[in-house]
């Protein structure tokens, strides 16, 4: 089927918005081993990054019904053979009027902006990229030596004029080497972490219930220890990371339950989906020095406000959701996206169609 899109003539359309440019996505398809024979341009939702950002976290706690897609879709969908699209949302209405359509392309990682379950049912093959796999893993390297080390909790105090050398998790510093980092999660994020704390000689720790030992000795990593549940992770890790999918099975499972199972001198950090973690529990935790400290990303409402509770913490790092943020990262994804589909179309690779197991591409 995929290699079919390759051979011959399709018609394709474009969704862009604020961040990823129709123009761009239009070039890359015709940079690609696509044959387009029509090509329509769509633009979803506002000018500005707050409209988007706003739009962003309703789709991902809400599903592709939350936010309406453009009008003209509608017309276009019809026919069209292709489709692309960062983050505008693919309802099942709107997968349901397409009569001829061969395949769903995002130029992102997250599922939530598309009903899978509806193109499965059709026998369309949803294809996603990680486009941003190593600028989070380079985050999270630097969050886990800032936490640690309290580099930016002594930047902050120093900028309000406080010149001192002891801190909550005084009694608990050490050098990276000597940390074990717990990875709950080892797709794509998880993997590129482990590999450059593997490159430190820091000892790893990971739990998958999905990942295979050939895929970790493909990527150099035979020597991460795999435990056998999310508990064991956070009794034994020094540092727990978390790289998980949010679903609703998932949503608000990091809880009491595993901050309780964290020691003292142990700390957490979330770059992956705020709503996976009860903040409330966390911030208790952290407000009563349960655990040394804490780092996260991304929160269960964004932006986050004063009156959140972290605020008046002493030991822990809040970023604005921009672990993935590069200069290239998301608006040259169409291209990376491209590229993924051109090696599917040429070899067996299938990692990326994200329904495999559900649909036939033969």
């Amino acid at each position: 089927m995929l290699k079919e899109l390759s051979e011959k003539k399709q018609k394709v359309v474009v969704i862009g918005d604020v961040f990823v440019s129709c123009d761009t996505m239009a070039d890359a398809v015709n940079q690609s081993s696509i044959q387009v024979e029509k090509l329509d341009k769509v633009f979803w939702g506002e000018n500005t990054i707050e409209s988007f950002s706003e739009k962003q976290v309703n789709i991902e706690k809400n599903g592709p019904d939350a936010e309406p897609y453009p009008e003209e879709l509608d017309g276009l969908i019809e026919e069209a053979d292709i489709i692309m699209m960062h983050f505008a949302p693919i309802p099942r209405k709107l997968i349901e009027k397409a009569k001829n359509l061969k395949c769903i392309l995002t130029c992102r990682g997250g599922l939530e902006h598309i009903c899978v379950q509806a193109a499965s049912e059709r026998n369309i093959p949803v294809v996603n990229v990680i486009r941003n796999a190593e600028p989070v893993a380079d985050f999270v390297l630097g969050l886990i030596i800032a936490l640690t080390r309290n580099i930016a909790t002594s930047h902050a105090k120093l900028m309000r004029g406080e010149w001192t050398k002891s801190y909550p998790n005084y009694d608990y510093t050490t050098t990276l080497g000597n940390l074990k980092v717990g990875l709950a999660g080892l797709g794509n994020v998880g993997l590129e972490i482990a590999k450059r704390l593997r490159a430190l000689d820091v000892k790893v720790l990971g739990f998958d219930e999905y990942v295979s030992e050939e895929r970790l000795y493909k990527n150099g990593l035979g020597d991460v220890e795999m435990v056998s549940s999310l508990e064991e992770l956070f009794q034994k890790a020094d540092v727990v990371s978390i790289h998980l999918r949010l679903t609703e099975e998932t949503r608000g499972m990091i809880d009491r339950h595993y901050f309780d199972m964290m020691r003292p001198d142990s700390y957490f950090i979330n770059t992956s989906r705020g709503g996976l973690v009860k903040e409330k529990d966390l911030i208790e935790a952290l407000r009563e020095h349960r655990i040394a400290g804490a780092a996260l990303d991304v929160f269960e409402k964004e932006p986050v406000t004063a009156g959140s509770g972290f605020a008046d913490l002493d030991n822990i790092i809040i970023t604005p959701h921009i672990a993935g943020d590069t200069v290239s990262a998301v608006p040259k994804s169409p291209y990376l996206l491209t590229r993924e589909f051109d090696r599917m179309c040429k070899t067996d690779h299938t990692e990326r169609v994200v329904n495999y197991d559900k649909i036939s591409i033969s």
